[in-house]
């Protein structure tokens, strides 16, 4: 059985950090995602563009006006090995006269209004793949919404097995600069930050490699102790050995 909205539900969530919000004329206010990663998003669900999905010669219609002159552009994208094909129209402003009939009047261009019009139409195209649907359907009107997809990003997935172990050496290479007590605290905070925030997961038996950084940091600091306590031991020994003859007046009383 076919899975109609196989694409839409894949590239239909947007990431939050991904967005930026707009004000138009008139106040109307909302939220605009970042072109590249639309690209991006592409790129990971067909391939390299130009491969796995692609963009069609552009056709361009301007429009001149009293006050304006505005630039339409008409794209197809395609995408899949069949190479199925999807329309989107965009369109900007290139001249305005500002401030028309007063001393101060001038003509306003924008010499990106081209490009604008380019990205805004394969954007548009590509809305009927649903890329970006839960913006063009209003939900990020809805902060709820979007404070429980950023909680969702949040939970990083834990890194592979392999780069935990490897990085146990680097705890090991960190541990033998280590020696004080002082900076061995401080690098155990370090490496616990670290792996709260690649999302080592959590436990208490030998197999878990957070449980092996935590127990290298408490025998570090054992040893540290030992041998502070030695030291310590030995200095007083050494006081209470002392000839009384070879004591300072002031020290003999």
């Amino acid at each position: 059985m076919t899975d109609n909205l196989r694409y839409w539900n894949s590239l239909g969530i947007t990431d939050p950090d991904q967005t930026k919000g707009f004000t138009r004329g008139g106040g109307f206010r909302g939220t605009a995602i970042k072109p590249i990663w639309i690209v991006q998003r592409m790129t990971e669900e067909f391939g390299p563009c130009g491969e796995g999905w692609g963009i069609n010669e552009p056709q361009w219609t301007i429009e001149h006006a009293t006050d304006e002159s505005l630039v339409f552009c008409t794209v197809s994208v395609w995408y899949g090995p069949d190479r199925h094909i999807l329309f989107g129209v965009g369109g900007d402003k290139f001249r305005s006269v500002v401030k028309r009939g007063k001393p101060d009047e001038y003509i306003q261009t924008d010499d990106e209004a081209f490009k604008k019009a380019f990205t805004d139409a394969v954007n548009n195209a590509l809305k009927f793949l649903g890329v970006g649907a839960d913006v063009h359907m209003g939900l990020f009107d809805d902060s709820k919404y979007v404070d429980e997809l950023r909680m969702k990003k949040m939970k990083v997935k834990a890194p592979p097995a392999a780069e935990m172990k490897r990085q146990l050496l680097e705890v090991d290479n960190d541990l033998q600069d280590a020696h004080s007590i002082y900076k061995t605290d401080i690098l155990a905070k370090k490496w616990k930050k670290k792996m709260d925030a690649e999302g080592w997961p959590e436990g208490e038996d030998e197999q878990s490699y957070r449980q092996q950084v935590a127990d290298r940091f408490h025998d570090h600091r054992e040893r540290l102790e030992a041998i502070e306590d030695r030291a310590l031991s030995e200095s007083q020994m050494r006081e209470t050995e002392r000839d009384p003859a070879d004591l300072h007046p002031l020290e003999a009383g």
